[in-house]
């Protein structure tokens, strides 16, 4: 009988510490994105265009862009072999790191297109529903 209760309480105490470091992951990286200024700057061209909307493109092109960076060293670092003209290794993280952000920029506008599909759909189809009194 202690033994079911002993396997619970292990499975519950590596749960819980794996919520508290996914937890403290993303504070981490809000955080940075605090620093970095990301947060601040989307914000602050939401207030100036009155948009939300501009303000969630701008949010996820940099997050796109900071997250496309080291994504795109590290592959490059990896895939080094296509990149055998390049003599100087910190050379290959630079062109990997300008790829990633390209790579990123694009994800991020995808998604944005993505998300103002979907919205434009899902308006257009509650408008066409009737309201029911």
């Amino acid at each position: 009988m202690i033994f079911p209760g002993l396997i619970m309480l292990i499975v519950m105490v590596v749960l819980i510490g794996v919520g508290i470091g996914a937890g403290l992951f993303a504070c981490a990286i809000a955080a940075g994105m605090v620093m970095l200024g990301v947060v601040s700057s989307s914000v602050a061209l939401g207030f100036f265009t009155k948009r939300p909307a501009t303000a969630m493109r701008a949010l996820l092109l940099q997050c796109g862009v900071l997250a496309g960076i080291p994504a795109g060293a590290v592959t490059a670092w990896v895939g080094r072999t296509v990149l055998e003209k390049v003599d100087e290794s910190w050379m290959i993280a630079v062109y990997g790191g300008v790829g990633g952000a390209f790579a990123g920029a694009l994800l991020a506008l995808m998604l944005d297109f993505i998300l103002r599909r979907t919205h434009a759909w899902v308006e257009e189809r509650l408008k066409q529903r009737p309201v029911a009194d």
